[in-house]
């Protein structure tokens, strides 16, 4: 069940807005709940007015470093940066910043942020390790694509361990947490995946096939008390390349269906600019293939990636690439995904881990269906990194493939689990590290600790 929150969308009161916008969020929290004690408020309007307390709740932990910290913590890493190169940076929208309470903000990743994107900074910060292990996993990435394209399939195993950690003195020792791991879904590239072990009996396995698959624990609360699972997985992945010549623009009934083509408020939605845009990218074009391909090449070569603050803290997310031309890979996946249906184009969200035997992290990525290939991977952040490193070979592979290192554990965006949860999702969009809630409220992040540690991982011949 895809989850409403259809009321992002609506519009809010002026003031309030006005508060939001210019990160006033102490008079505008008050301001929402003498609102909310009004008889008169309609309903739709008290979830929009509630949302956006977590939005503020979010934005105040995101963006914790005032100008000067951000500046000490540049120059930490790049210690000939001047304040001139800063501000700069400030202004061509590299370091993110807000105003806060009447105070400029800045994102705690920001300088993060920009060793990843910009090369040339990044190889003025002191040592050249981080530099030299990102070089070693792209030449083992690229080792890999070669292999899958010289032997057309590969298959990798990996076994994994994830877990979320409760601590917190607001809780009472022996009230029940409920707590949801992710599970792999079955959807492509997934061949097969278990449970090794939990460490407590889950109370609820999801079906294979659904949208957003979870294990779920109901625990009696101690501090520090520690739910994991340890997963076996096996993938499979398939050359291919698209060819624009073979497309046929069929869509049989039982490969697509009329979600995959839906929009889905509040963020895959046709708004105006957005249409005008995909419009503009797409062209004159009927092809399905060449569609998706403007649309990637126009993500790739023109957005920027950026790390993002939580997504619940984000109104409209395409609407926000479209804008910025910038963001992180869910953020790419998304306005990929959008723009594909807008114009026809059947497209698909998933979601998980990239499991590199070296790195092991959060990832997003879209999926498209063209026939007669079928379903067929884009990875608008992996095109986009390639571009910006000069490898148009690898910005290639990733329209049409993935390298194996991939775990789904979510097939379609914005899905409600099994059984749903009582309060707001730290994330409602997407499921990579699991949610944790009591019976009585939802646990704020300072509560919970998350992790994903991969144990092995294995290529298979």
């Amino acid at each position: 069940m895809i989850l409403d929150l259809s009321y992002l969308r609506y519009p809010l009161p002026t003031d309030i807005s006005m508060l939001y916008e210019s990160g006033r969020f102490e008079e505008m929290n008050r301001l929402i709940d003498l609102n909310l004690a009004r008889p008169q408020l309609p309903d739709a309007l008290k979830k929009r007015l509630e949302f956006l307390h977590y939005c503020a709740e979010d934005t105040l932990e995101a963006y914790q470093l005032t100008s000067e910290q951000a500046f000490d913590n540049a120059r930490m890493r790049i210690p000939d940066l001047t304040r001139e190169e800063f501000h700069a940076l400030r202004d061509d929208r590299t370091l993110d910043w807000r105003y806060i309470e009447g105070r400029r903000f800045y994102r705690n990743n920001c300088i993060s942020n920009l060793l990843r994107t910009r090369r040339s900074d990044a190889l003025r910060e002191k040592g050249t390790l981080i530099l030299q292990e990102e070089t070693n996993e792209t030449a083992a990435r690229d080792n890999l694509i070669k292999t899958l394209k010289e032997s057309g399939r590969v298959r990798y195993s990996a076994k994994l361990r994830e877990s979320i950690s409760i601590s917190s003195d607001r809780l009472t020792p022996g009230e029940t947490l409920r707590i949801w791991l992710p599970l792999p879904v079955s959807d492509p590239p997934v061949l097969t995946s278990r449970i090794l072990a939990t460490s407590h009996e889950p109370v609820q396995i999801s079906p294979e096939n659904a949208p957003q698959r979870t294990a779920y624990f109901e625990v009696p609360y101690e501090k520090g008390v520690t739910v994991y699972a340890t997963l076996a997985c096996e993938t499979e992945m398939t050359y291919r390349k698209p060819d624009p010549a073979r497309a046929t623009g069929e869509l049989p009934a039982g490969d697509v269906t009329e979600q995959d083509l839906a929009q889905v408020e509040p963020h895959i939605v046709f708004a105006p600019y957005l249409k005008a845009l995909t419009a503009e990218i797409v062209g004159d074009t009927d092809n399905p293939i060449v569609k998706a391909r403007r649309i990637y090449d126009f993500i790739t070569t023109k957005g920027t990636y950026r790390f993002m603050p939580s997504y619940r803290s984000i109104p409209d997310i395409v609407g926000y690439f479209c804008a910025n031309l910038r963001g992180d890979c869910g953020v790419q996946a998304l306005t990929f995904i959008t723009m594909c249906r807008c114009c026809g184009v059947p497209a698909r969200w998933q979601s998980g881990l990239y499991t590199a035997p070296t790195s092991c992290g959060m990832h997003d990525w879209a999926m498209f269906y063209a026939a007669p290939y079928g379903w067929l991977h884009a990875d608008c952040s992996f095109g986009g990194s390639a571009y910006r490193n000069g490898s148009e070979e690898r910005r290639d592979f990733y329209f049409g493939n993935l390298d194996p290192w991939r775990l789904p554990f979510t097939s379609r965006f914005q899905y409600q689990f099994t059984p749903p949860t009582r309060f707001m999702r730290s994330d409602p969009y997407d499921n990579q590290v699991g949610e944790a809630e009591t019976l009585s409220r939802r646990l704020l992040g300072d509560e919970v600790d998350t992790s994903h540690d991969l144990l092995s991982g294995t290529l298979l011949h």
